[in-house]
C-alpha cells in the first residue's frame, strides 16, 4: 500500500511556518481574498520568477492554490490552527 500524496495546502503552510512568516501570510491572504481574481493574473505574469525561485513543482502548487478560493481559505485555516497549537503549547 502506498502512502497518500502530501496535502499541498499543508505543505505550503508548513513552509510558511518554518520560515516564520505565519502572521504576515495570514494578514496578506485575508487582505487579498477579495482580489484573488487579480492575484491569479499577477501570478501568471510572475510565474517564471516564482519557478526560478521556488522550483517548478512548488510553483505549480502555488498556481493551483491561487486558482481556488476554497484552497486559499483552507490555507488560512491551516495557518490559524498552527498558530493556535503553538499558543496552546506555550501556555
Amino acid at each position: 500500500m502506498s502512502a497518500a500524496p502530501p496535502d499541498p495546502v499543508q505543505s505550503i503552510s508548513d513552509a510558511i511556518v518554518s520560515r516564520g512568516l505565519r502572521e504576515p501570510a495570514i494578514f496578506l491572504l485575508e487582505l487579498c481574498k477579495p482580489l484573488m481574481g487579480c492575484m491569479r493574473e499577477v501570478y501568471t505574469v510572475s510565474e517564471p520568477l516564482t519557478t526560478s525561485l521556488a522550483g517548478s513543482e512548488r510553483a505549480l502548487t502555488v498556481r493551483e492554490l491561487l486558482s481556488s478560493n476554497s484552497a486559499v481559505e483552507q490555507l488560512i485555516l491551516c495557518l490559524e490552527r498552527s498558530r493556535d497549537r503553538d499558543s496552546e503549547g506555550a501556555s
